[in-house]
């Protein structure tokens, strides 16, 4: 392709362009703002969340924004950018999204424009040039862009009315996702000669990160928000299966789910690979993604999927982050991922569009192992002293612990996410309903009750437990909330209803002796040795180790007859409830936790419970083999029939114009059309996601397919 032509690909002649940001005027209302939402994304207001940080950007205020994925965190800049004199920047590490993402700005009317490591050194020129001239509103850049100096030149001559940061927890060094190059943004910000408004937006980030984000980009008095953890409309499952059983769970949900598209993550390359393969000879459409390919084969792999072609991507965590695909109906996990923040940011990215999706994790006592390697011999983050590199290590592992005790606890799982957070579970609802959220500043009473339990700041989880019932969190009393999980009855006496833990029948087993046993041993040997000493003093053994040490004269030596994969199952539950204490390190030591007087008072009880089966889910999720009518509901099979014409004619202008079809019509927006059968173009306006520009295009094509239809029917 010519240096031209790329360059027409990404910025179409008709739309919106810089210079006519000038008809909003100089100081543009939320009112602009609100209109242009409707004219160019088809939304007639924004949701709280959205319209807190627009009216901060708007007033000339720096401002910093969590909002789960879905929530709609590109309106918070690209309307602003659109309403505002000049061209917007926005800071993205995903370069090979951004063409996606300024296709999907020019197909709603928007002139947009990327300088990339993908565009030539002709291209970029061709770009600036044009940006100087006027013709764009919205540029995306990767951070390694900032310190060009062709591209600080190019700055320097263009109207800069706002700085987007997007990932933004990358520049923190405990996030889940630390990249040394968002070190460098405040620099760029500082040397403007006119320093604009700076937005900084995330999906999952604790109060430390947030922390971290604000001062490391040198926000000014940012308005912050966050606007609630809840997904609602996502189904959590954890399934605990060996190795070799991971691989048949994974085909029968894929079999269970044949028309919808979904990401399984692994977290090797090589388990990549092998999954992928053995998919395909099981005659699945499956792709696969890892930083191992060559960059074509990775643009090929996400492009499949991304257009339909694979519905199923299987990847490392290189894969996912920023991906805009809103009909992922599902995401599996092949392994247990390291921190709560990255399962929740990659299980995140299934039902985008607020559709019913499924959110499946497997693991095995494998997983564990896996992951603590990962975190004691991976290389220390570039650009991190050697102490710093130190506690990160050690904040990782506390992450590490909060996820085990996610894989095993028995109580909500969306509940658990939500403390882990530092959410109130009891206001989820209140805060989903509230369409993201209340700002801190708009509903001081409904944020702190949302922020009651500051959980994803304490240092661990086991101390984030001691922490909530401190401040009498749980309803349930001090003794009888010690169960084999953490996090307390966040939903007491009924619980979401949706998840794996709530929807499943348990065999409990009474482990109280041995809870007992454990904290009575580990106080005898003074916190010195790790849970396979323990367990061979609690079990009687006649080991070398334990006889040369006089051990067999403890008290509580040989009292104990469960097995010795049960009785370190008990200490690791014990220590997610702050009980016991499992130290950091290479050789991890078993010590007392702030709460360990809880075994010695009376009526202590401690249970072991296993899932034995799964009821049916009290909301309705696609899980037959189209996927299609149980999305509908009570609508019937003829919408569902509607829905695949009008998919199908998406698919086939979407291959036209070289676009993802999501970038066409969300799948909500085809569902809306089968739910109000539009006739007419004011009708046709009224559906989810239409707005004047995507009518010009589509309007009277999905028009003709509806009646064609209806004549039918």
């Amino acid at each position: 392709m010519s240096d031209s032509s790329n360059v027409r690909a990404c910025s179409q002649p008709e739309g919106l362009g810089a210079r006519d940001g000038a008809a909003y005027g100089a100081a543009p209302t939320i009112d602009d703002a609100r209109a242009a939402l409707l004219r160019y994304f088809g939304y007639s207001d924004f949701r709280a969340g959205q319209r807190f940080i627009v009216k901060a950007l708007l007033a000339g205020r720096d401002a910093l924004g969590v909002m789960p994925t879905g929530a709609g965190k590109s309106m918070c800049y690209q309307v602003p950018g659109i309403v505002l004199p000049g061209l917007a920047l926005v800071i993205s590490p995903l370069v090979s999204l951004m063409g996606d993402q300024v296709r999907a700005l020019i197909d709603a009317g928007v002139r947009g424009a990327y300088l990339n490591s993908t565009l030539s050194p002709a291209q970029q020129r061709t770009v600036m040039k044009r940006a100087v001239e006027g013709t764009y509103k919205i540029m995306y850049v990767a951070p390694e862009r900032l310190s060009d100096p062709a591209f600080r030149a190019f700055v320097e001559q263009v109207q800069v009315p706002l700085i987007a940061v997007d990932e933004a927890h990358c520049v923190s060094q405990w996030g889940q996702d630390f990249r040394p190059s968002y070190l460098e943004i405040r620099d760029f910000i500082e040397s403007l000669d006119r320093r604009p408004p700076v937005v900084a937006l995330t999906a999952t980030a604790t109060e430390r990160v947030r922390g971290d984000i604000a001062s490391l980009l040198g926000l000014r008095d940012p308005a912050e928000i966050v606007t609630g953890f809840d997904r609602p409309n996502l189904k959590f499952g954890v399934e605990r299966l060996e190795p070799k059983m991971k691989r048949r769970r994974i085909a029968e949900f894929v079999a269970s789910h044949r028309r919808e598209s979904g990401i399984v993550y692994c977290s090797t390359r090589k388990d990549v690979d092998a999954l992928a393969a053995w998919l395909v000879g099981e005659g699945v459409s499956a792709v696969r993604y890892h930083a191992g390919m060559t960059a074509d084969a990775r643009l090929e792999s996400q492009r499949r999927f991304i257009d339909d072609d694979a519905p199923v991507m299987v990847a490392t965590n290189a894969f996912g982050m920023g991906i805009d695909k809103s009909n992922v109906r599902y995401v599996i996990h092949y392994n247990m991922p390291k921190s709560i923040e990255a399962y929740y940011q990659e299980a995140g990215r299934a039902g985008r569009d607020g559709e019913p999706s499924e959110c499946l994790l497997l693991w095995s006592d494998g997983d564990i192992a896996t992951c603590r390697y990962f975190i004691e011999e991976g290389g220390a983050a570039e650009g991190l002293s050697e102490e710093e590199a130190r506690r990160v290590k050690s904040a990782q592992r506390r992450m590490l612990d909060g996820m085990v005790g996610y894989c095993r606890t028995t109580d909500c799982l969306r509940a658990y996410i939500l403390r882990y957070f530092g959410e109130d579970a009891d206001c989820a609802s209140a805060l989903s309903a509230a369409a993201s959220g209340a700002s801190r500043s708009n509903s001081p009473e409904l944020a702190r009750t949302a922020r009651s339990v500051p959980f994803g700041s304490c240092g661990t989880a086991r101390e984030a437990s001691d922490a909530a019932i401190g401040e009498g969190c749980f309803e349930s009393s001090r003794v009888e909330g010690v169960h084999a999980s953490f996090g307390g009855d966040a939903f007491v006496g009924k619980g979401c209803g949706n998840c794996s833990n709530c929807l499943g029948d348990f065999d409990t087993t009474d482990v109280t002796d041995t809870a007992k046993a454990c904290v009575r041993c580990v106080r005898e040997v003074q916190g010195a040795f790790g849970k396979s000493m323990i367990a061979d003093i609690l079990r009687g053994s006649k080991a070398q180790r334990v006889l040369e040490g006089g051990f067999d004269g403890l008290s509580c030596y040989g009292t104990v007859d469960d097995s010795a994969a049960q009785v370190k199952e008990v200490i690791e539950l014990l220590a997610a409830q702050g009980v016991l204490s499992i130290s950091d390190g290479t050789y991890p030591t078993v010590g007392l936790g702030p709460r360990a007087y809880a075994a010695e008072e009376e009526g202590f009880s401690f249970f072991m419970k296993k899932i034995r089966r799964a009821r049916p889910a009290a909301r309705p999720f696609a899980s037959s083999a189209s996927g299609d009518a149980a999305s509908f509901g009570a609508s019937g099979s003829g919408d569902a029939d509607l829905f695949e014409r009008l998919r199908t004619l998406r698919k086939r202008l979407a291959d036209e114009q070289g676009l993802p079809p999501y970038v066409v019509f969300s799948d909500k927006a085809l569902r809306d059309m089968c739910v109000r059968l539009p006739r007419t173009p004011e009708e046709f306006l009224e559906v989810n996601g239409v707005g004047e520009k995507k009518f010009e295009r589509y309007g009277e094509t999905f028009l003709a397919e509806i009646a064609a239809f209806l004549f039918e029917r």
